[in-house]
């Protein structure tokens, strides 16, 4: 489905609640909606590399299921980086010298990325199956900083973004899922990089961009409630990223996206494996309720062109 429309589906970030992305994509699967163009933001860059390498609805929803703490998160030497950087700043405070560096996260992202490594067998952008934009946010700069296949057009981009080509799909992946203060920045080049949720969480415009006619986004940072009483750093950082990418966010999508899936994920955190078939659930549900306004949206733009 979807003729000669070029369909650009955006998989935005939001940790753990990023697995609603695999519900999404097996509603669409069981439909015959097929993308041309995928881009992924933090833990939609997961998703997006692993459907872009050629990993079937069926092998990504078992992954899905199956993943654990310990494949993606350097818990060991968390609690030594967490003591580092908290005698680095008792020295900051007094102005000692630094006998040290500082680590500039609590994990390294070592094992994230070995991690995703293994799962796209090292591919390169060039070697995946679709087309793929992976973002990250350069902390220098501000700026935002895409990965893409060196045979990738686009239209020229605003003056804040930059094309980069040639970089490893798992080092792309590892750079925009660099969430500040839980995973250390990734350097890649000259540039510092973070998790792309900083400027874009949902990478729409980028779509726009590398020249999709049709634009979904899937916003996963939605948990369809107030915010809930804080327990512990990890949801006080998490929180605080939420409410401070939700107005960007919502902006971008009106701009930018033809149709918005938003996936219900209450209470979700980072943290909370054991809700993994919850979150694939509830973005079927989410990607089932949109599909009358996807499909309407498509052959308007096939009877237009």
């Amino acid at each position: 489905m979807g003729g000669g429309v070029k369909l650009g589906l955006a998989l935005g970030g939001g940790f753990l609640r990023g697995i609603a992305h695999v519900g999404v994509l097996k509603v669409l699967a069981v439909e015959g909606i097929e993308p041309h163009l995928v881009a992924g933001t933090s833990a939609g860059s997961i998703v997006a590399a692993l459907y872009c390498s050629g990993w079937s609805i069926r092998e990504m929803e078992k992954l899905a299921l199956e993943v654990n703490p310990q494949d993606i998160y350097d818990l060991g030497p968390m609690f030594v980086n967490l003591g580092a950087m908290a005698v680095k700043v008792l020295i900051d405070l007094f102005h000692l010298p630094v006998p040290f560096p500082s680590p500039l996260g609590l994990m390294s992202g070592c094992k994230l990325e070995s991690w995703v490594e293994r799962l796209v067998e090292r591919k390169t952008f060039r070697q995946l199956r679709k087309l793929l934009a992976i973002t990250s946010v350069d902390i220098h700069t501000g700026h935002r900083i895409i990965f893409v296949s060196e045979d990738v057009n686009y239209s020229p981009p605003p003056e804040d973004i930059y094309f980069i080509r040639g970089v490893p799909v798992a080092r792309a992946v590892r750079a925009s899922c660099s969430v500040p203060g839980l995973f250390e920045p990734k350097k890649i080049g000259d540039r510092l990089l973070v998790d792309g949720g900083l400027r874009e969480n949902v990478p729409v415009e980028v779509l726009h961009l590398l020249g999709a006619d049709v634009v979904v986004g899937v916003d996963v940072g939605y948990e369809g409630e107030h915010y809930k009483p804080i327990e512990n750093m990890v949801q006080l950082l998490t929180q605080s990223l939420d409410i401070i990418g939700s107005e960007v966010t919502r902006v971008k999508l009106e701009n930018y996206a033809d149709v918005v899936i938003r996936p219900v994920l209450t209470g979700v955190t980072p943290w909370d494996f054991s809700r993994n078939a919850y979150c694939i659930a509830q973005g079927e549900k989410a990607a089932r309720a949109s599909l009358p306004e996807l499909k309407r949206v498509l052959q308007e733009k096939r009877s237009r062109s």
